[in-house]
């Protein structure tokens, strides 16, 4: 009976190729030297508070919430714990999301008999009530050592009154921002706890699934500086590629590229494969496939929750097999710059499944930046005032400059300086100054004592028109299309 159920699964699934769903858009962009992580739980599994480690497929399994807090007044929960390695992290973001599939409260099978070719077949159905709530977006988040505090947040997208959308399954997203929270709390690191999420029990075709996740950007002085980007979205991933560009970042001219991924996806079954994510290398025009030891290449969303190459196990209850609930972050093999090479200002990701269907509903990128756009986006005694293949306007132009705010440098003369770029490494600011000389410029450097990064540049004058004139004739060349302006010690 369980085969003719994973049958009638399999072809409601191929039947289903409708692209429903939202398409994915920028929630947040973040320029800090930081970091990022990632925490949550699922909440539907075989037992309330025991861990499953089976691998039947997830329509065959009778499935309830998961309640782990031994408090009367949730009906679902569960755990995950934070830890970030430094002794006062200062938060930048935090973003709690939500999600599960919620056709109706209860589902159940039937067996009924069908006649054919003069014989009696026995055969297994899905059903439910059709009973479901709407209020999917109120839930309960408790931070370490404090009480359960009510959580409202935004429905991102919500199938159950669209006719059309996902018949079989009617999942949900939402997200809350919780960064204000976090900022405040005394301890951080510790155990965060979700509740009464709702989901599906029981039995549904396909398998029902739910979970949370929190994601986080903090900030450290001592690494490099970054770019995060966090996307919105729920879209089914189906025998055609769903992909997402990343835009808004410079990569850094010199040196290896750091890079990360972010997902958080409902559906995929750790028996059911065919499911994939790649990344594409631009200068090849092909699409890598990401994979490790616990996610294959062919069966990435696998119902787990990992971090790199380790699943993430501190959690309660700790299940091995999520049941259709990924979270995964992942570093993006970036041997040689292959993928995101130096100055690179776009990445592009693509996700495919032939037959194991999922839902993305989260998707969060991060790179290493040149210092450069990490002071253009925050620092407002700094100017980038030529865009390539802009025709400037002189005057305005000349009257931005002379209102830049002065910056203090004692070691320096005072002027107008024209920096091609910034570096946190003194070696790659002279690999940068070597190029610039193989290429017949001369450079100079300077250290600033505020951030203790090394500014290369290439010319400097007390008279802001003659910097500006030289600004507009090297702007239009690629390597210094980023080309700034300081103004320092008047």
């Amino acid at each position: 009976m369980f085969k003719k159920a994973f049958l009638l699964s399999l072809l409601a699934i191929c039947n289903f190729h409708a692209q429903n769903g939202l398409s994915f858009s920028s929630n947040k962009k973040i320029y800090i030297k930081g970091h990022s992580t990632l925490i949550g739980n699922n909440i539907v599994s075989t037992h309330s508070t025991k861990t499953y480690k089976g691998s039947s497929f997830n329509d065959v399994l009778n499935l309830k919430y998961i309640d782990v807090d031994k408090n009367k007044n949730t009906f679902s929960s569960s755990q995950a714990t934070l830890t970030i390695d430094l002794k006062k992290p200062k938060i930048a973001y935090a973003a709690l999301y939500w999600s599960a599939i919620y056709r109706y409260d209860k589902g159940r099978t039937i067996t009924k008999n069908l006649t054919g070719h003069n014989k009696n077949i026995k055969q297994m159905f899905y059903e439910g009530d059709e009973v479901r709530s709407t209020d999917v977006n109120n839930v309960l988040f408790k931070t370490p050592n404090n009480e359960y505090r009510t959580i409202k947040g935004n429905i991102i997208y919500d199938s159950f009154n669209r006719e059309h959308a996902f018949p079989e399954t009617k999942p949900y997203v939402c997200y809350a921002d919780v960064t204000s929270i976090l900022q405040n709390l005394k301890q951080i690191n510790g155990d965060y706890t979700v509740a009464n999420i709702k989901a599906t029990q029981g039995m549904l075709s396909g398998g029902a699934a739910g979970g949370w996740l929190l994601y986080v950007i903090y900030e450290d002085e001592h690494t490099t500086p970054k770019y995060f980007t966090a996307y919105n979205g729920f879209i089914n991933v189906f025998k055609k590629p769903v992909d997402i560009v990343f835009e808004d970042f410079k990569a850094p001219e010199i040196g290896q590229i750091k890079t990360a991924l972010l997902l958080g996806a409902l559906e995929g079954d750790k028996k059911f494969k065919t499911d994939f994510c790649s990344f594409l290398d631009y200068k090849s025009e092909t699409y890598i496939p990401l994979f490790n030891k616990l996610r294959p290449r062919l069966n990435f969303f696998n119902g787990s929750i990992t971090i790199n190459d380790n699943l993430y196990s501190n959690r309660l209850p700790n299940n091995e097999n999520t049941l259709g609930f990924d979270l995964l972050k992942i570093q993006i093999p970036n041997s040689d710059n292959s993928i995101i090479s130096n100055n690179m200002r776009h990445a592009q990701v693509s996700f495919n499944s032939k037959a194991d269907q999922f839902y993305l509903f989260f998707v969060a990128f991060e790179t290493e930046i040149n210092p450069i756009f990490l002071e253009s986006k925050t620092n407002t005694e700094s100017i980038l005032v030529i865009e390539k293949n802009k025709i400037p306007v002189i005057d305005q132009d000349l009257e931005k400059i002379k209102n830049l705010t002065p910056i203090s440098i004692p070691s320096i003369e005072k002027g107008y300086y024209l920096v091609t770029n910034v570096f946190s490494s003194k070696s790659n600011a002279l690999k940068w100054m070597a190029n610039l000389k193989e290429k017949g410029f001369d450079t100079k450097s300077y250290i600033n004592p505020e951030n203790n990064w090394t500014y290369v540049y290439l010319d400097r004058d007390e008279d802001p028109v003659l910097i500006y004139e030289r600004q507009n004739e090297l702007s239009k060349l690629d390597y210094f299309e980023d080309i700034w302006i300081l103004k320092i010690n008047f």
